[in-house]
């Protein structure tokens, strides 16, 4: 049976041919052209948890799956932190919807990074973003296996982050990035003012737990209002025993994009 889709928001309510398909990300950060344009996405549980044993991949449907490789087939670079890698073995691939594959970016400070958690990578599009002071030793060897790019500042924080995504798409032409997590790494780019929207998938289940958010960090010096782009959902078939999750897209206020 063929899965068919619904645009609840913006108005009219209509059918949609997939999740975010028709989304384009621009080629730079709205209000700084030296840098990329960065989308996070996330999946959530209905309590807010964004993992569960402290993997996320046993939140989100087949229909998140898709979703998401719809997203990266629309970004120059997916990117990951070093905590992401460490919970679990991950592809950052489109899955064959994008040619060339996207660039898959992995930020560490330490470099502590299980490479061969990542899955399906090519050393040519592969980039460690790292600090000026990570440990020689571990970046020799990484050099096998990726492209190591320094942050500025002499760390991958907020300020760091900013000089490492300048590099990025000065040297390598990333002009837009798709933030996966985790949510340390979530945290540092929207205190930057360096994500500009967020993509947010709610699903039915409830976890509990101590989890954490999408953002794990230092409370906000402001409480940004996101604005409301779209609303998702996978359209319900006759007789079915699940319960559809929400596609939802917000676009970050100017102060913080």
């Amino acid at each position: 049976m063929t899965t068919t889709f619904t645009r609840i928001h913006p108005p009219p309510a209509r059918e949609v041919a997939g999740i975010h398909a028709d989304v384009l990300f621009p080629g730079s950060h709205p209000g700084d052209p030296s840098l990329p344009f960065v989308a996070m996405n996330m999946v959530s549980s209905l309590d807010g948890k964004v993992s569960a044993g402290g993997k996320s991949g046993s939140i989100g449907s087949p229909v998140d799956r898709e979703a998401m490789r719809t997203l990266r087939s629309k970004a120059d670079a997916v990117m990951v932190g070093a905590g992401t890698l460490r919970a679990e073995r991950v592809s950052l691939t489109s899955e064959g919807l994008r040619t060339p594959e996207p660039f898959a970016i992995l930020a560490s400070r330490t470099l502590d990074l299980p490479i061969r958690n990542l899955l399906h990578a090519e050393k040519e599009r592969t980039i460690i973003l790292t600090s000026e002071d990570s440990p020689r030793r571990r970046r020799d060897i990484l050099e096998g296996y990726g492209i190591i790019v320094a942050c500025g500042e002499g760390s991958c924080g907020a300020t760091g982050l900013r000089d490492g995504l300048e590099r990025l798409k000065e040297e390598y032409g990333i002009g837009s990035i798709l933030l996966e997590g985790g949510s340390v790494l979530n945290h540092s780019l929207v205190s930057g003012s360096l994500v500009s929207e967020i993509f947010l998938t709610v699903s039915p289940k409830l976890i509990g737990g101590e989890s954490i958010g999408i953002l794990s960090g230092e409370e906000l010096s402001s409480f940004p209002e996101a604005e409301l782009l779209s609303i998702h959902m996978e359209k319900a078939s006759s007789g079915s025993q699940t319960a559809p999750e929400v596609f939802l897209r917000y676009l970050l206020p100017a102060g913080f994009r």
